[in-house]
């Protein structure tokens, strides 16, 4: 495991999200409910990025044409069967965020 530090926890709001770019990859963190998620930052729709998308619970709605993800497991949910967009660990240390890269 390579654990990387991504942000502090103050860096986020909840039910909100935020686009990381680590070593060239895109990645949108979230808080929901109290809990960070991460995920691939893209929608496999047109490359629209997830993070300014609405959240409810689990759920992030893509900005540009309402797809819908589930970001703790990256599995689309409407649409197309078979699409998941990959997640990462996430671990909070203090006041700082860690993800598994």
């Amino acid at each position: 495991m390579t654990w990387i530090k991504v942000a502090s926890k103050d860096d986020i709001q909840e039910g909100n999200g935020k686009e990381l770019n680590i070593n060239g990859q895109r990645i949108a963190l979230f808080l929901s409910k109290n809990k960070y998620y991460a995920i691939e930052a893209l929608c496999r729709h047109q490359d629209g990025s997830l993070a300014p998308g609405k959240v409810n619970g689990e759920i992030v709605e893509c900005p540009l044409h309402f797809w819908h993800y589930n970001i703790r497991t990256g599995e689309l949910l409407d649409y197309m069967e078979g699409i998941k967009l990959t997640t990462f660990p996430v671990q909070i240390r203090k006041n700082e965020i860690y993800l598994d890269i």
